[in-house]
């Protein structure tokens, strides 16, 4: 079944904070704290947001918040503090009808950083042709400190197109997370069929690719 079916969904799939997939169920039915939800409408014509997702990224035990939110066709990515105070946005870059978040993978990458991989659907074009793309943004957050959120855009991970002539293929990729050089710091591993990109984490949100 083509991907233009997948409804609004994050797939976190557990609760642990070791598991590296969770899922957003109900995405919408959720509300957001009154004050969060009003200044981030101000001044906004068409805003939808998800429910906060809870998750403690620092290690203190208190749960912080990460939510999408779709305004005035622009996505976002916000990450809130325990207190839900504002920490960090991040603006994903929309090229078509119907973009979204669908997936986060997370992951320790090191002990010092920890990985989070968004899947955002970049939306679909129907012009004289149709596409659609999925991109990939990686999210650091180093020693623990709140203060040190990164966003770096990664790659397209998955691709549907037709030609005016006709012709349907489908691009999908496989993500892994390996440390191949065995330094104690887990590389991103994107496969498409027989050719492979890899990206490795340096620091402070900076990424070396292969």
């Amino acid at each position: 079944m083509r991907f233009l079916l997948v409804t609004f969904l994050f797939l976190f799939s557990m609760s642990s904070f070791s598991q590296d997939e969770r899922s957003f169920r109900e995405l919408f039915r959720a509300e957001l704290d009154k004050e969060v939800r009003d200044e981030l409408a101000s001044d906004a014509k068409y805003v939808v947001n998800t429910p906060l997702y809870k998750i403690d990224l620092d290690g203190d035990h208190r749960k912080e918040s990460i939510f999408y939110e779709f305004k005035d066709g622009k996505s976002w990515i916000h990450f809130l503090g325990y207190d839900e105070t504002r920490l960090k946005s991040f603006k994903l870059e929309v090229n078509g009808f119907g973009a979204k978040v669908y997936k986060i993978r997370v992951r320790q990458l090191s002990k010092d950083s920890l990985g989070l991989v968004f899947f955002f659907y970049e939306g679909m074009t129907k012009y004289t042709e149709l596409n659609s793309t999925v991109r990939l943004y990686f999210v650091t957050i180093d020693h623990q400190d709140l203060n040190k959120i990164y966003m770096e855009k990664g790659p397209i991970f998955w691709q549907e197109k037709r030609t005016q002539q006709g012709y349907y293929f489908q691009r999908p990729n496989e993500l892994s997370f390996v440390d191949f050089n065995r330094n104690g710091t887990k590389e991103i591993l994107v496969k498409q069929g027989n050719t492979a990109s890899v990206f490795m984490y340096l620091s402070k949100g900076k990424w070396l690719k292969f």
